[in-house]
C-alpha cells in the first residue's frame, strides 16, 4: 500500500489525489462500483488531515475522477472517453485501438434529398439525394453517441446492402474506393434534447457535446457530413496546441 511521501515539496493533496488516480485506473474494468475508503480513513492512512483529504477530493470530483453520494461516500466514476482532434479516425477504430467494446445499433436508414445545409456541406447541387443514417454507438455497455450521418447516393450505390453497423470509414474505402483523406469539424454545447436523452440514457436537459464534420477524399470530394451528439459526462475532446 502506498503512502504519500512526507519528505516530497508536492502538496500532500497533490500526492493523495495522484495515489487516488492510480488505484482507480488499476480497476477500471471490474464489474463492481469503486467505493474509495472514507475521509476518516484516508486521513489515518497517510498521516494528513481530513481536510487535506477532501482538498484532494474536491481535485478528483472536479477533474470527473469520482463522484460523491451524501452519506455514502465517494465513488469512482465511470471512465471518460477522450478524443485526440488532431486525428480522422472513426468511432470504430478509436474504440478499438483502445480495447474497449463497441456495439452499434443501427435506428434509420433511409433516402432523402439533402438538407439545404447538407447540400452546402457535402456541396451538392439542389435536389441530390443522400443517405440519411442515424446509429447509437455503445461503448462498454453504455450508450455513448447518437449520430446521423449524411453520404452522396451517387457516391455509395446499393449502400443499404452493408453491415452498417460495422466501421462506416472502412466501408467507405474498401468497397467504394473513398480514401478518407481530412475533415473539418465544429464542436458545441448544449443541452440534450428529450429524444437525445431517451436515447443517451440521460436527463433531458443534461450537456451534451455536438459535433459537425464534414469529411473529404483524398480527391477532395465531400465524402460525409456527420452530426453527432456526444454524452458530456463520459467524453472529452483534447487538442494540442503550439504557440506560432
Amino acid at each position: 500500500m502506498q503512502v504519500i511521501d512526507k519528505s516530497s515539496p508536492i502538496p500532500y493533496y497533490e500526492q493523495l489525489a495522484d495515489l487516488l488516480r492510480h488505484e482507480i485506473a488499476e480497476r477500471e474494468g471490474q464489474p463492481t462500483i469503486h467505493q474509495l475508503p472514507s475521509e476518516h480513513d484516508l486521513a489515518e492512512r497517510h498521516g494528513i488531515s481530513r481536510a487535506t483529504v477532501r482538498h484532494a477530493l474536491d481535485v478528483l470530483e472536479r477533474d470527473g475522477w469520482i463522484y460523491r453520494e451524501k452519506g455514502k461516500g465517494s465513488f469512482a466514476a465511470a471512465r471518460r472517453v477522450e478524443q485526440d482532434l488532431t486525428q480522422l479516425v472513426s468511432t470504430t477504430e478509436d474504440m478499438r485501438d483502445r480495447g474497449w467494446s463497441l456495439a452499434t445499433r443501427v435506428i434509420s436508414l433511409d433516402t432523402v434529398p439533402a438538407p439545404p445545409h447538407v447540400a452546402h456541406a457535402l456541396e451538392l447541387a439542389g435536389g441530390s439525394f443522400v443517405y440519411e443514417l442515424c446509429r447509437l454507438r455503445i461503448v462498454e455497455d453504455e450508450p455513448l453517441s447518437l449520430q446521423v450521418t449524411y453520404l452522396p447516393v451517387e457516391l455509395c450505390p446499393k449502400f443499404e446492402e452493408n453491415d452498417l453497423s460495422l466501421s462506416l470509414y472502412r466501408l467507405l474505402e474498401a468497397r467504394y474506393g473513398l480514401h478518407l483523406w481530412t475533415a473539418r469539424e465544429v464542436l458545441r454545447a448544449r443541452c440534450a434534447t428529450p429524444y437525445e436523452a431517451q436515447m443517451l440514457q440521460i436527463q433531458e436537459g443534461t450537456p451534451v457535446m455536438t459535433m459537425e464534420r464534414t469529411t473529404y477524399a483524398a480527391s477532395r470530394i465531400a465524402v460525409e457530413y456527420l452530426e453527432a451528439v456526444w454524452r458530456g459526462d463520459r467524453y472529452d475532446f483534447k487538442v494540442t496546441l503550439m504557440r506560432p
